[in-house]
């Protein structure tokens, strides 16, 4: 027999469900826009326009990660 607890503790089961999904969904979204970003920093840092001081700037990202990028970028060449 389904019992109003029943129904309660599978409602809270769901909505738990739809809750981690879209939590998942914002996460991948962040790590999507991160890795485009670095990317972005990538071209800037190999166009030779910019320095990574400037890049962060624009971008308006932290100066360290564009430093660590660049340090990324000189060991591929």
């Amino acid at each position: 027999m389904y019992t109003v607890i029943d129904l309660l503790r599978d409602q809270g089961i769901e909505q738990g469900l739809e809750k981690g999904i879209e939590k998942g969904r914002q996460e991948g979204r962040q790590e999507g826009r991160q890795e485009g970003r670095q990317e972005d920093i990538e071209k800037l840092l190999l166009k030779g326009i910019l320095s990574p001081d400037e890049i962060a700037s624009v971008l308006e990202v932290d100066r360290a990660w564009v430093e660590e990028i660049a340090r990324q970028v000189t060991r591929k060449k």
